[in-house]
């Protein structure tokens, strides 16, 4: 009995690590703190651009709670963490300027597709000397089609999302694209279980943007 204990555990730790390994995905355009290196050689560079997934599965949602980095970095990570501002990726850069009120284009690609849905949020930075002030600090943005969310299908790995900017003016704003997995099987909460319920794995990328 006690080896059948084991190899359970051992089954189920393997499962959370295939999990971990297996999805992917960056935000391309407006290019991610982390992804900037791609277009531009004076930028830090980071490999592993489409691993920002809150320290993965395990770490998340066993460790941390479910909680994630404000841009997708471990929550448990010392501040400023990689991906916040004034951190090791996060270094000011504007990487697009945008007209208050305006539809703009967002490219994002999936390395490996795990259907779920994105979202997008905005924070306007009170202080562009220290990181992000919090989860508090982003507010939902709309797709052109005032949606809050853009559902992904199995086949897609290029997408290109159009979103609905505030009419406000941000020298210094903070894009952010979350990607909710919804591979996994969980609890419905409604007495049933099904693929894409319970806990998820999550991507989150950030941008430096200006809305003029």
């Amino acid at each position: 009995m006690a080896s059948l204990s084991v190899t359970i555990s051992v089954c189920a730790l393997l499962l959370v690590v295939i999990q971990e390994v297996a999805g992917h995905g960056m935000m391309l355009e407006p290019v991610s703190r982390s992804s900037r290196w791609r277009f531009d050689p004076t930028a830090s560079k980071n490999y592993e651009d489409n691993q920002l997934f809150c320290g993965g599965f395990y770490v998340q949602h066993y460790l941390n709670g479910g909680r994630c980095g404000i841009c997708g970095d471990s929550f448990d990570a010392p501040h400023p963490q990689d991906n916040e501002n004034t951190g090791l990726y996060g270094d000011g850069t504007i990487v697009a300027e945008y007209k208050n009120g305006s539809v703009i284009d967002v490219h994002i690609q999936i390395t490996a597709n795990h259907r779920g849905h994105f979202t997008y949020s905005l924070c306007e930075m009170p202080d562009p000397n220290l990181p992000e002030p919090g989860e508090e600090c982003f507010v939902p943005l709309l797709l052109e089609n005032s949606s809050l969310q853009y559902e992904v299908s199995s086949t897609e790995f290029q997408i290109f999302n159009r979103i609905r900017l505030p009419n406000i003016f941000c020298p210094r704003c903070v894009l952010r694209w979350t990607y909710t997995a919804g591979n996994n099987w969980g609890d419905c909460g409604n007495g049933t279980s099904a693929v894409g319920c319970g806990p998820q794995e999550t991507f989150v990328n950030c941008a430096d943007i200006s809305i003029l």
